[in-house]
C-alpha cells in the first residue's frame, strides 16, 4: 500500500502572529485564567513583551516585573 512521502504539517496557533490589540487580549485571557506565572512570563516574551518573574519571600508568592531592556 503507497503511503504519501510528506504528510501535511498542522501547526500550532502562533498568538505572536496576531495583532498588538488581540496579543494584549490573549495575554489578559491567560492572566484570569490563573496559569503559572512562569508560563505566562514565557508567553509574555514570545508575544515581544518583557517580563521578569522572582519569588517574594515575605509574601510568599511570585511577582511579576516589568524588565527595563537596552534598545541597540
Amino acid at each position: 500500500m503507497a503511503t504519501p512521502a510528506a504528510a501535511p504539517l498542522v501547526l500550532p496557533f502562533d498568538p505572536a502572529s496576531l495583532p498588538m490589540e488581540k496579543r494584549r487580549a490573549y495575554l489578559r485571557v491567560l492572566w484570569h485564567a490563573d496559569i503559572d506565572p512562569f508560563v505566562f512570563v514565557g508567553m509574555a516574551h514570545r508575544l515581544g513583551y518583557v517580563l521578569g518573574c522572582r519569588w517574594d519571600c515575605e509574601a510568599g508568592m511570585p511577582v511579576l516585573a516589568p524588565t527595563l531592556t537596552t534598545l541597540h
